[in-house]
């Protein structure tokens, strides 16, 4: 992998990501968010660590399946409510935050894929916080 292929993916994706509009979830009931920390999240672990090349290009890789998954769940497969840290490392401010998986089948490939969302307490609305395969 050269380092030219993953930031030319990189860019590609946050250039679409960008223009993402709000997809409704059948499951939640709820119109789905998309903002540059569910983005980042993709590249940094919750500590502001920096992913491998190779993982965060796994999950660029499942980017443009995210909205289906949404849009076609008509259930929550796992749901959470705890403490979590926001902010990246230089901040530890703890905020309580729900977090839903979703998981469907989609894509060419009818791939497993689970997507992950996550709303911060006191907060109107759900973000995309994550993706893997389900």
């Amino acid at each position: 992998m050269t380092e030219n292929r993953f930031q030319k993916l990189l860019r590609e994706r946050k250039d679409d990501y960008k223009t993402w509009v709000p997809v409704y979830c059948s499951a939640l009931r709820e119109y789905i968010y998309f903002n540059s920390q569910g983005f980042n999240h993709l590249r940094f672990k919750i500590d502001n660590t920096p992913r491998k090349p190779k993982e965060t290009m796994y999950k660029l890789g499942l980017l443009p399946l995210v909205r289906s998954v949404i849009h076609m769940a008509t259930k929550v497969d796992k749901y959470q409510r705890r403490l979590s840290p926001i902010g990246g490392s230089r901040t530890k401010i703890l905020k309580e935050i729900e977090y839903w998986g979703l998981i469907e089948v989609v894509g060419k490939q009818n791939v497993k894929i689970r997507v992950v969302l996550r709303r911060i307490i006191n907060s109107d609305k759900i973000y995309f916080w994550s993706v893997m395969k389900g």
